[in-house]
């Protein structure tokens, strides 16, 4: 390719980006060297997003040294010129290969301030992400992190699929007879119904919900035996009724975050999932 004015190597980024595609990353990866050759030395925002995108395409390949060697210098220029979304994507994939490698210590150090980073700039879906990791890996204060995942995931528009999972995976954290599990079920089973419309796993979902609400029961030492036993005890437990159980959760996950908030609640609502008055 003949570059004919300083604004191709920006064209070069966007090939490179269409490339990363299975059987093109090498492709993808020459135009990404092309592009940083070609690119200004003040254009520091370009340079830092080239490496970034040109570092993922180096760990899909398996070379992670070299990646990480990548995302380190978009790291630098990102903090040189304060670029708080970009450092925050960058810190977020190394965490991520830091998992991939089992560096569970390395992982929480940077999904940390990748966190922050998120919360910033109000990048709230990454932010879910981040902290639902952080809740699985942590090595301290793991539960505060996953209560701050639950309760971002409850306010913000995330994938029903994502919340569901995380809503059982706090589930099955939690002490079997715990009082927090029928609040959890309820919510996860009150969440496919008011966000599932059209889903294409709505029925799997539906089905793992209501066999956390069945555990719970169970747990909470009721034999279920119809699915009548289970409607009468969740009427008598006002989990059918989420202007008490959600309140009750929330009350729950704040007593949990105490101290670790890793973003600003408050300019939340105060109503989860936006239930009616």
């Amino acid at each position: 390719m003949i570059l004919h004015q300083v604004e191709d190597y920006r064209i070069l980024g966007t090939i490179a980006r269409a490339e990363q595609v299975p059987g093109a990353t090498a492709d993808a990866i020459r135009h990404y060297e092309q592009a940083l050759h070609h690119c200004p030395e003040t254009d520091f925002s370009e340079k830092a997003a080239t490496l970034s995108n040109m570092a993922g395409v180096v760990a899909q390949q398996g070379d992670i040294e070299r990646a990480l060697q990548l995302w380190q210098e978009s790291l630098e220029i990102q903090e040189r010129i304060g670029d708080v979304q970009g450092k925050a994507a960058t810190l977020a994939n190394m965490a991520w290969i830091a998992g991939e490698q089992g560096d569970r210590i390395r992982q929480f150090e940077l999904n940390g301030p990748a966190a922050q980073a998120l919360a910033q700039v109000k990048a709230y879906g990454d932010l879910f992400t981040v902290l639902s990791n952080l809740g699985a890996t942590a090595p301290d204060h793991s539960d505060a992190y996953l209560a701050q995942a639950l309760w971002l995931g409850i306010r913000i528009q995330t994938s029903l699929s994502d919340l569901i999972n995380l809503l059982r995976f706090f589930y099955n954290r939690v002490p079997q007879g715990d009082g927090m599990e029928p609040l959890l079920a309820a919510t996860a089973l009150f969440v496919c119904q008011v966000r599932g419309a059209g889903h294409p796993q709505l029925n799997d979902l539906q089905h793992t919900s209501l066999q956390m609400v069945d555990n719970a029961a169970v747990s909470q030492g009721v034999e279920v035996d119809s699915p009548e036993t289970l409607t009468h005890w969740m009427a008598a437990q006002q989990l059918n009724d989420p202007q008490v159980f959600l309140p009750r959760l929330n009350q729950q996950l704040v007593a949990m975050i105490g101290n670790h908030w890793l973003f600003d609640p408050t300019g939340f609502s105060s109503n989860p999932l936006q239930i009616s008055n």
